[in-house]
């Protein structure tokens, strides 16, 4: 477990985040309205009024969970390729069957198992606190086509003047959600006794802007929502890049779920 106030390895997270999502594919949908206080759906929102998709785009989610983000866009007619680091949560996923959803498959936001240039959009959900924000932000540039949305939020220490009672709440509040779950299922009750932690330790949130910047996205746009315990950052893939490692191909890693028609 990290030191508190020193951020874990990269390692150290990605091990953290699969606990932590494996202990939720169960009861994933009712622990992030639990968690959130029910508004999820609005930040779901701020994701939507930012997504330039429609019919025929084919959208990346990273992180993609149970696929609530995937139902709640199911009106703009594009396309998801859901992507996640759990498995727990993909066959989840996959047992949903969601209509506009044509690939499930496992991956690691760092390293995106896709080619240079396929995507129209890309979305992500509380991905960015477990990242290496320059890796996520360089692999995101590369995937997405020129002129392509990306539209992210993920929960961030509060800052500003709503900050000491936001942080009650995280650290207080998240841990009575995961004690009130832990009474049927103990794996929620470690999930929200963890998050805390984690949140508090995240600077994603300070560095997410420039990074997007330095790696080629323009119009790059941020906000703090529900008085600063998320935020949120959107921008368009400019025609250049930033520096960027070489790219890998599609290996579809122990990919689940067929595509449909």
């Amino acid at each position: 477990m990290a030191v508190r106030g020193v951020r874990a390895s990269g390692d150290e997270m990605k091990l953290a985040s699969s606990k932590i999502f494996a202990g939720l594919a169960g009861s994933y949908e009712k622990a992030l309205d639990y968690a959130t206080l029910f508004q999820d759906r609005r930040w779901k929102c701020w994701v939507a009024r930012r997504l330039k998709a429609g019919r025929g785009d084919l959208v990346l989610d990273v992180g993609s969970g149970t696929l609530v983000l995937e139902e709640f866009l199911a009106t703009k007619k594009c396309r998801f390729i859901a992507l996640d680091l759990a498995p727990e949560m993909i066959r989840v996923a996959v047992e949903k069957g969601v209509p506009n959803v044509d690939l499930v498959l496992n991956g690691d936001a760092e390293f995106l198992p896709f080619p240079d240039r396929s995507f129209d959009s890309v979305v992500s959900c509380y991905v960015p606190k477990y990242v290496d924000v320059e890796k996520f932000a360089e692999e995101v540039a590369r995937v997405a086509k020129p002129g392509a949305a990306v539209v992210l939020y993920d929960f961030a220490k509060p800052r500003g003047p709503l900050a000491p009672f936001l942080e009650i709440y995280i650290r207080c509040g998240l841990r009575l959600v995961g004690v009130a779950l832990g009474l049927v299922r103990r794996e929620e009750a470690f999930t929200f006794d963890r998050l805390p932690q984690i949140i508090e330790n995240t600077t994603w949130d300070l560095d997410m802007v420039e990074a997007m910047k330095s790696n080629g996205f323009v119009e790059v746009e941020s906000d703090r929502l529900t008085g600063g315990v998320v935020f949120a950052c959107s921008g368009r893939r400019g025609e250049s890049l930033g520096a960027r490692r070489g790219a890998p191909g599609w290996s579809g890693r122990t990919g689940e779920g067929p595509r449909r028609s």
